[in-house]
């Protein structure tokens, strides 16, 4: 690790004379030109094109990468790059690394926002490569969408920003042409000897809370109700054998609990500022969350503290007759 920090991203380290150990980076030495940059995304892009085993070529791209920040400008170039190229072999790496990182990593969410900027913001339609991507590299295409479903609409600031146009529309038609796509991340991985493959994160949720939340901030919901009904396409697909592990189904009770906060913080203020619980756009948002809420439990794609989460929903102000029935419904159940 310390010859690939020093001869391939000149991270260079003085040694401690007499101690044997490496000292801190010395920061006055030259780091990669831009030249030197685009040198080593070419010769990348070429060893991971170059046939072999998965594993090897995922050892080698999580030893180049690991959790390193200080390398996110070569690693966003090279991905950038194997998206335009349709590098298959790069991106599979790619989605290994970020699901072994975790999806939702600093490092996975830069890279995410690389990918958005470089082919949604920056260009005024999408490219056949973005729209291909789930044909070419299937894990990085849920992976990215398990990271990018967490840059918008996420709740976690004063604000929900909802997603550009052109990246809704690609997404939207990822998952509509092909609903089990969301489960791509849940093959098996290619690891070395003695890794151990870390919990898988679909975007299910996050896709969810954008169906959701999107009702609160836009009237537009032509592509989000599309959207929506190819969620509940993939939950019905997704439906896993009786016998499957309760961590092994794609969601978690505890990141749709993350939209009843939303939720009950948005209904708070809608109560603050004197508006009525019955506004339109509100009913449809619970409706839509009780729909998916239901297909997730039937289809038995949810796991957790399903308890809490009705719990939960029913702890919200004010009624909604689709909600209710669900409450009760799975309250019986359980």
């Amino acid at each position: 690790m310390d010859l690939i920090g020093e001869f391939v991203f000149r991270e260079r380290r003085d040694e401690q004379r007499g101690s044997g150990q490496f000292g801190k980076v010395n920061t006055n030495l030259p780091r990669l030109s831009s030249i030197e940059e685009f040198q080593l995304v070419l010769l990348l892009c070429e060893f991971f094109s170059r046939p072999g085993p998965d594993a090897t070529r995922n050892a080698v791209f999580l030893s180049l990468f690991g959790g390193s920040v200080i390398r996110t400008s070569v690693l966003n170039k090279l991905i950038s790059t194997a998206v335009s190229g349709s590098i298959a072999p790069l991106l599979c790496a790619a989605g290994t690394w970020m699901q072994q990182l975790g999806c939702t990593s600093p490092a996975s969410l830069e890279l995410a926002q690389c990918i958005v900027r470089d082919f949604v913001i920056f260009s005024k339609k999408s490219s056949e490569q973005l729209k291909s991507l789930p044909l070419v590299a299937p894990r990085f295409a849920a992976n990215l969408m398990t990271a990018v479903t967490d840059l918008y609409l996420n709740g976690s600031g004063k604000t929900l920003d909802s997603p550009p146009d052109l990246l809704l529309d690609v997404i939207t038609e990822w998952v509509s042409e092909n609903p089990s796509l969301c489960l791509a991340s849940q093959q098996q991985l290619a690891l070395p000897s003695g890794a151990i493959a870390m919990p898988v994160t679909t975007p299910l949720a996050g896709l969810i809370r954008w169906c959701v939340l999107s009702l609160l901030v836009t009237d537009r919901q032509e592509l989000y109700s599309k959207l929506h009904l190819a969620v509940l396409q993939s939950l019905l697909e997704a439906t896993p054998p009786v016998t499957t592990p309760p961590t092994l189904q794609p969601i978690n009770a505890q990141h749709l609990m993350l939209i009843v906060n939303t939720l009950q913080t948005e209904m708070d203020n809608h109560l603050k500022a004197g508006k009525s619980l019955d506004d339109e756009n509100l009913q449809s948002c619970l409706e839509r969350f009780a729909q998916a809420v239901q297909v997730g439990l039937t289809s038995r794609c949810i796991f957790g503290n399903i308890n809490q989460l009705i719990f939960r929903l029913e702890s919200l102000p004010g009624k909604n007759k689709l909600l209710q029935i669900v409450i009760n419904a799975n309250k019986s159940s359980l």
